[in-house]
């Protein structure tokens, strides 16, 4: 369980001076891979129900009306390049049931996957929020992030409100990840919350290493924390003795990532180039 990770975490908080776990050797095989029709590829989104992965495309991060969301086959086949448009800048997907949740820009808005149609939007309390990673909580809570205004907003009563403020903490923050009690957050540094009082769940963040910064995508592997970055390549990871280190020296150019801990099914969204945008799967296990 994530939680003991979680205390071991919170009881270090230090990374210079921790002893690291025992490694693990991370085993990665490409299985396919889609560039068609893709644009700034930015995050994922898996619908077993429907067999379809949905991604979001950013074409240049503003109101600009030219994002949008393709739709793919679990077989890595293109299905609708532009499924979606009229967006402004789609980063963050999050899909519970029919609903896709999606951050654009200023606005949180709702997808239903199986109409087309864009049900319910919800406009940011501030002016440039710059709307980022999008996570739910099992009981349906919706939470976003907001790169440009340094906090975690929360979807309540119709309204997206500022839940947690701080603007160092909360510096860039991006990639959100929540489970039971546990609201984390990735950005120019890692923090741990309560997702019920937002209240942080430790004094400092989780660690200091000068070369674990900006993360974007987060997600459980079973036993540690994956995470892409802005600025490096590779695909690291966070165990619990509170350092990060790359899973190997492969650049994968991550953005917000899938990962599924059970079949070991990894979805990246990349962007390897100016004119190389992809969406790729991949299966990674440890041993």
């Amino acid at each position: 369980m994530y939680k003991a990770l979680i205390a071991a975490i919170t009881g270090l908080l230090v990374s210079a001076g921790a002893m690291p776990v025992a490694a693990e050797t991370a085993h990665i095989r490409e299985i396919w891979s889609i560039s068609e029709g893709l644009f700034e590829p930015e995050s994922v989104a898996v619908d077993e129900a429907r067999n379809f992965i949905y991604a979001s495309n950013v074409v240049g991060y503003g109101i600009n009306g030219k994002g949008y969301i393709s739709r793919m086959s679990m077989s890595g086949r293109m299905v609708d390049a532009k499924w979606i448009e009229g967006l402004n800048a789609p980063t963050g997907l999050a899909l519970r049931g029919k609903l896709l949740y999606l951050a654009d820009v200023n606005m949180l808005r709702v997808l239903d996957v199986e109409s087309g149609e864009i049900v319910a939007s919800y406009v940011a309390p501030d002016r440039e929020p710059c709307l980022n990673d999008v996570a739910l909580a099992d009981d349906g809570t919706v939470f976003v992030s907001g790169s440009c205004t340094g906090t975690i907003y929360k979807l309540e009563d119709g309204k997206l409100i500022r839940f947690i403020v701080d603007a160092d903490a909360l510096r860039f923050v991006n990639g959100l990840f929540v489970d039971g009690e546990l609201l984390l957050s990735g950005g120019w540094q890692i923090r741990l919350w309560n997702r019920f009082s937002g209240a942080p769940l430790a004094d400092g963040p989780v660690t200091r290493q000068p070369d674990v910064k900006d993360i974007d995508g987060l997600a459980w592997d079973g036993s540690a924390f994956l995470m892409s970055m802005v600025d490096d390549p590779r695909l690291w990871r966070l165990k619990a003795d509170g350092i990060a280190v790359p899973i190997s020296d492969q650049p994968f150019h991550a953005a917000d990532f899938y990962y599924d801990n059970v079949t070991g099914l990894l979805i990246m969204p990349q962007n390897l180039s100016e004119h190389d945008h992809r969406v790729t799967a991949f299966r990674l296990t440890f041993e």
